[in-house]
């Protein structure tokens, strides 16, 4: 149990730092592409993002956007979560993550998100979480863990209009 508790704390600062490393400040005339899902569809997203644990950043959280990272036992994103996301698009970046909400879906609350860290458990093996629905029914199971974070992500959302 101590050591599960080990690799989650240390996959804290491995999660922000694959979003800061996507989330590198860039131009306007050259983002980069990152993949993830949304309602087990891939969505892409630009790589502006801003990482932010200020007080400002409680009210955004509240709205309810939620951006989750998947992590294996292991405190690293087990390759079938990206598996299918780097097959479709190779040249982008990726994350593995999953978005609860697009724009133009109701309930949607602006471009910022929420991020919360999906821990496998010991013992099970990983499968592709693209919805967020599943992830929180993985939880419900047992088979994982879902750690909330004070940590606001802010990515524009491209290419997405064939989702609604």
């Amino acid at each position: 149990m101590k050591l599960l508790s080990i690799v989650r704390i240390a996959s804290i600062p491995a999660a922000i730092g694959t979003l800061l490393v996507l989330a590198l400040p860039v131009s306007a005339g050259t983002s980069v592409d990152n993949s993830g899902f949304y309602d087990h569809q891939i969505i892409e997203y630009q790589a502006t993002a801003e990482v932010t644990a200020a007080p400002q950043a409680a009210q955004l959280i509240s709205k309810g956007n939620v951006v989750y990272h998947i992590v294996g036992a292991n405190g690293t994103t087990p390759p079938v979560q990206c598996a299918r996301l780097l097959a479709a698009l190779p040249n982008d970046a990726t994350s593995c993550n999953v978005l609860n909400f697009i724009p133009t879906e109701v309930g949607y609350a602006g471009g910022a998100w929420n991020l919360q860290i999906f821990h496998w458990n010991p013992g099970i093996t990983p499968v592709e979480l693209s919805k967020d629905d599943d992830i929180l029914a993985a939880v419900a199971a047992g088979r994982g863990t879902l750690e909330v974070t004070a940590i606001l992500v802010r990515c524009p959302v491209i290419n997405f209009a064939a989702l609604r």
